[in-house]
């Protein structure tokens, strides 16, 4: 089975996914996690944090968000995972590049992680807080070409942040340079469902882009349901 949640920040908000832990999961079974796992955090927690999501018993894996350590994650091997390049963090657990298309079961999965923080008065550059979360043009066309082998036309979108028409009009946020990327996204691509965490809420923004934190959801082709409600 494919299951899907919102930020996890390391040990923070794990216990969610205890529900996983009950089903007994084998490592055909996958996970994957909308932005700020923090697996990758500092090397004081890392050893930690593999102990812990590896209880999971199932492969984990996770675009990055905005709290994540870029310089950690950089220095990770890529390898392909299906079909999609990702950094191999352990056995079981990969994070995925931007612009990413994950083909699993023949669902197909855009990543696009990134977004832009809002508390960087209150963190240290390369300690706490990194550049690289913002979405560049090189992260587009990434996509961008992945997408042309999809004919502009994919399963889900799996995002961090959202873009900038649902961030400012239907939650409330400010603009930024990551969402106004992924409003270019929307721009040229059709899609079932849209999928994003970042604002540690569980919502339906429309009909087919829903927010998700607490929730985790059991995914199909053409529907999901939660299995945590």
């Amino acid at each position: 089975m494919i299951y899907i949640c919102g930020d996890t920040h390391g040990e923070v908000d794990f216990d969610k996914l205890e529900i996983l832990i009950k089903r007994k999961l084998s490592y055909k079974d996958i996970l994957i996690i909308l932005g700020d796992c923090g697996i990758c955090w500092s090397k004081e927690t890392f050893s930690y944090n593999l102990k812990l999501y590896n209880k999971l018993n199932c492969t984990v894996i996770y675009i990055d968000g905005n709290h994540e350590n870029f310089d950690m994650l950089n220095g990770m091997p890529i390898v392909n995972l299906f079909g999609a390049n990702v950094h191999k963090i352990d056995e079981h657990i990969f994070h995925v590049l931007r612009g990413e298309i994950l083909n699993i079961d023949n669902i197909s999965f855009l990543c696009m992680g990134g977004a832009c923080s809002t508390d960087t008065m209150y963190r240290k550059e390369n300690v706490s807080w990194w550049k690289q979360e913002e979405i560049t043009d090189l992260d587009l066309s990434n996509a961008f070409k992945n997408l042309e082998r999809y004919n502009n036309s994919i399963d889900y979108v799996l995002t961090h942040t959202i873009d900038s028409s649902v961030a400012s009009v239907v939650l409330g946020k400010e603009k930024d340079i990551c969402t106004e990327q992924l409003a270019k996204l929307q721009d040229i691509i059709s899609y079932k469902y849209w999928l994003f965490g970042h604002y540690h809420i569980d919502k339906y923004v429309s009909l087919n882009k829903i927010c998700l934190y607490n929730k985790v959801f059991e995914i199909y082709k053409d529907d999901f349901k939660v299995v945590n409600d």
